[in-house]
C-alpha cells in the first residue's frame, strides 16, 4: 500500500519565518535524489509498508548523512550548484589534543560520551563545477598523537556575476572532554561537550556549552553565548552582543561594543568595555570594570568588591 504525505507547507513554513541556514528533520532514508525541480519521492521502509514522502517545494536541496546525521536539509539563497560529502575518522588516546582550520563555512564540534575516535564529516559547496576539485578536508595526525583538520578551497575564484561560491560545512565528533583549539575565519561555530577550548575567529556567531577546562576566545565580530564553564574564561571581542552564564571559574572581558549580559559567575568578574550596556548578576567574587565609554552599567548580587566608573555609579 503506497501513501504519500505532501510536506509543502512545512517547509513553506521554513522559509516565512527567516531560516537563512540549514533546517533539518531527521529521516531513516535508503534512498535519495540530491537535486530535484518540484515533487521528489523518499523512499523507506517502516514494517511492511512502503511509504512515499512527496516535497512539492522548487530549488530544495536534500541531503542524507546515513552513517553520522540522516537529514534533510532546507537552504536558502545560495548559488550551491554543486555538492560533495568528505567523511574520515581517526582513533585517538587521552589527552591529546583537536586543531582545526576553517575557512569559509559553518562549523560545529561536540564531544560525545564513549567515543574514542575523531569523526570529521564535511559538507562541500560551490557555485561552479571546477571549485569541486579543490575543495577538500584534510585530517592529519601528528607524531604526538593530536589530530590536525584543514578545510581547503580553490586558490582562484570567479566572481564576475556575484554568486561566487565555495564554502565548507564542517563537523567534528570528539571524545568527551577532549582539548579543542579553532581557528575560523567566516561562518557560525558551535562548541559542546569539550575540555579545554581555544577559540580565533573573524566573523560569525558564537555558541559555547558545557566546556570542562579553559576557555580562551578572540573574536573580532559576530554575537558570542557562552554557558557553563568550568574553568577560567578570557575573551577579547570586537562588536556583537555577548551572553555569558554558569561560570564556574573567573572571568576577564575585553569588549569594543554590543551589550553585554553576564549571570552566575563564581570568580571575580574584569570588563573593559568600549561601548553597549553592561548587566551583571550573582558574581562570587569582585566585579570590576576598567574601563567603559558608553552605556549604562548595572549590577546585583554581587558578594565580593564592586568597583565601577564613577561616571556610571
Amino acid at each position: 500500500m503506497m501513501r504519500g504525505v505532501k510536506l509543502a507547507a512545512l517547509f513553506v513554513l521554513y522559509g516565512a519565518i527567516g531560516y537563512g541556514g540549514d533546517q533539518a528533520m531527521g529521516l531513516v532514508a535508503q534512498e535519495v535524489r540530491e537535486r530535484f525541480d518540484g515533487a521528489i519521492e523518499l523512499p523507506f521502509a517502516a514494517d511492511d509498508d512502503a511509504h512515499v514522502v512527496e516535497v512539492h517545494v522548487p530549488d530544495v536541496v536534500v541531503e542524507v548523512r546515513p552513517t553520522i546525521v540522516s537529514r534533510v536539509a532546507v537552504r536558502h539563497g545560495e548559488a550551491c550548484s554543486y555538492r560533495a560529502e568528505r567523511e574520515t575518522s581517526v582513533a585517538v588516546d587521552r589527552g591529546v589534543r583537536l586543531t582545526v582550520h576553517a575557512g569559509s563555512g559553518d562549523l560545529h564540534v561536540e564531544g560525545r560520551e564513549g567515543l574514542e575516535e575523531v569523526v570529521v564529516v564535511g559538507l562541500l559547496c560551490a557555485s561552479h563545477e571546477e571549485y569541486m576539485s579543490e575543495l577538500d578536508v584534510r585530517v592529519e595526525r601528528t607524531a604526538g598523537g593530536d589530530v590536525d583538520v584543514e578545510t581547503l578551497y580553490p586558490r582562484e575564484r570567479d566572481d564576475r556575476w556575484g554568486d561566487d561560491v565555495a564554502r565548507i560545512d564542517l563537523t567534528v565528533l570528539v571524545p568527551l572532554g577532549l582539548a579543542v583549539e579553532l581557528d575560523d575565519s567566516s561562518g557560525d561555530i558551535e562548541v559542546f561537550g569539550t575540555g579545554s577550548l581555544d577559540i580565533d575567529d573573524s566573523s560569525g556567531d558564537l555558541r559555547v556549552r558545557d566546556i570542562d577546562g579553559t576557555l580562551r576566545i578572540d573574536d573580532s565580530s559576530g554575537g558570542l553565548e557562552v554557558e557553563n564553564v568550568t574553568g577560567d574564561v578570557d575573551i577579547v571581542d570586537g562588536s556583537g552582543g555577548l551572553e555569558l552564564s554558569e561560570l564556574r571559574g573567573s572571568l576577564r572581558l575585553r569588549d569594543g561594543s554590543g551589550g553585554i549580559d553576564i549571570r552566575r559567575v563564581e570568580g571575580d568578574v574584569v570588563v573593559f568595555d568600549g561601548s553597549g550596556s553592561i548587566d551583571v548578576r550573582d558574581v562570587g567574587g569582585d566585579f570590576i570594570v576598567e574601563s567603559d565609554g558608553s552605556g549604562g552599567i548595572r549590577h546585583s548580587g554581587v558578594r565580593g568588591r564592586v568597583d565601577i566608573p564613577r561616571d556610571d555609579r
